[in-house]
């Protein structure tokens, strides 16, 4: 498979200015000749791998932070504000705008704040114009519209792995004793550190609720509705919020949110990635997901944790020096609604929009429980290796449905190897790629017979007297 060229000229100018050097001085200390830095700082050179090795050792450099991808991201989401008819002028090529995005991260960070406070005042105002009779009716104030996607886009620029909490659950789960019964041992913790005592109630009792703590009493009420391993999860919950509560709040503030509700959702996901790293510590679960080549149901068995859970567990492995495969996870319902998203690597979700209905996490609904392995392709060559299937939720009483809900964990192509999914796959075949999208309007691959809207990005082709498979055409 041929190496994907990184153009970063911009991205290792400001490296080079940020360190205080000259380009005599870096291309001496890489083994280049000044004339051939420069032509790699305007973009006329790819980075090669080799240079991006050595501009790591030399100068103990973080690779993601040269290798494209969050420029790449942030050239995704452009192009997907872009495509909103509210811009009536042609959309830039690619190239132009992956340009913009390497050399004025700033100005397009501007941009796309920008874009998201039109798409809350058209929000606001919508109710307003479908009916006059709710003229009373009161509208949340508009930076408290989307505080999900400030937590979102915040556990997407650190790789979904915080360290510092990391450390502590692991230090944690090596002082506890009885880590083969993980539920009783973090019910002990939290008795004899916190005077704290979990109590599993009847359904009767808590027939809406999952947990409630007793601030007063000092107890932590349960629901008889959680199978074990969510138990084990809100214990830990639990002791991050007693334990955890001032690193919690450092990171979050570090983070420089614009609400109150995004501190708050914040400091949720932060304690819920602290149980989750509890359940499973990374030294001992990196090596276990290695030796298994990443088999989520073994690893749920050996961890006492839910598919789901392992899943967001794999999608962490990011320490320095003892890094996993850079997973994605995707969840959604059997709608189409997303409830989680979350990337150690490059993958570019839609931010405004659904995903490629090609992508067979949508299939899964259909085979609840079985693993379904796809690799897929996206518009700019990037390809990956996913896994579908359903996840267990919280069943209530008769006759209320369970909810419906999906994952997909995915990673680089490249990867394919280490990931026991991968066995058995022809990918070097091009035709074992399954062509997807990010979302129809930004999707410009012809003839998909999937497709469920025309892209935005090029003028309709209509002809009266022709119709093909797909239901739009385009030039």
């Amino acid at each position: 498979m041929a190496e994907r060229k990184i153009f970063a000229g911009p991205r290792l100018k400001r490296t080079r200015q940020g360190l205080s050097i000259s380009q005599a001085q870096m291309a001496r200390d890489l083994g280049i000749s000044p004339s051939y830095l420069n032509l790699v700082e305007r973009n006329q050179r790819p980075l090669t791998a080799q240079l991006l090795l050595k501009l790591a050792d030399t100068y103990d450099l973080d690779l993601r932070e040269l290798s494209g991808d969050s420029e790449e991201r942030l050239a995704s989401e452009i192009t997907e504000v872009l495509s909103d008819p509210v811009f009536s002028v042609p959309l830039p090529t690619s190239a132009e705008i992956l340009d913009v995005a390497s050399s004025s991260p700033k100005f397009s960070a501007a941009l796309l704040h920008l874009y998201q406070t039109y798409q809350r005042q058209i929000n606001q105002e919508a109710p307003l114009n479908e009916s006059l009779s709710e003229r009373n009716r009161r509208l949340p104030d508009d930076k408290n519209r989307f505080p999900i996607e400030e937590v979102r886009d915040y556990f997407h620029a650190r790789h979904n792995f915080i360290e510092e909490l990391d450390l502590h659950a692991e230090n944690l789960y090596d002082t506890l004793k009885q880590t083969d019964n993980l539920f009783t041992a973090l019910r002990t913790h939290l008795i004899e550190k916190h005077g704290i005592r979990i109590s599993i109630l009847p359904l009767h009792a808590m027939p809406d609720t999952q947990r409630r703590f007793d601030h007063h009493n000092k107890r932590l009420f349960l629901s008889e509705l959680l199978p074990l391993p969510s138990r084990i999860f809100q214990a830990g919950v639990m002791i991050a919020q007693q334990e955890q509560s001032q690193c919690i709040t450092q990171l979050t503030e570090e983070a420089g949110f614009d609400t109150e509700d995004a501190k708050q959702l914040c400091r949720i996901g932060l304690a819920n990635y602290f149980a989750g790293a509890l359940m499973m510590p990374y030294g001992t679960f990196i090596e276990s997901a290695r030796s298994l080549r990443y088999d989520i149901s073994i690893l749920s068995a050996r961890f006492g944790a839910s598919i789901e859970q392992v899943a967001h567990r794999l999608s962490t492995l990011q320490r320095t020096n003892n890094r996993g495969v850079p997973f994605f996870l995707l969840r959604l319902d059997n709608a189409g609604n997303i409830s989680k998203r979350f990337s150690a690597d490059g993958f570019h979700f839609a931010k405004f929009g659904g995903t490629c209905p090609k992508w067979n996490v949508h299939d899964a609904f259909a085979t609840p429980g079985q693993i379904i392995v796809q690799p897929v392709q996206l518009p700019d060559s990037t390809s990956y290796l996913t896994m579908s299937r359903t996840v267990d939720t919280i069943n209530g009483p008769h006759p209320e449905p369970a909810r419906k809900l999906a994952i997909s964990l995915g990673c680089e192509i490249g990867y394919a190897d280490q990931v026991v999914y991968g066995d058995g796959l022809q990918l070097d075949n091009p035709s074992a790629l399954t062509p997807i999208g990010v979302t129809c309007r930004m999707c410009e691959r012809h003839n998909c017979t999937s497709r469920a809207f025309p892209p935005m990005t090029q003028p309709l082709k209509i002809d009266a007297n022709l119709k093909k498979l797909s239901a739009f055409e385009f030039h």
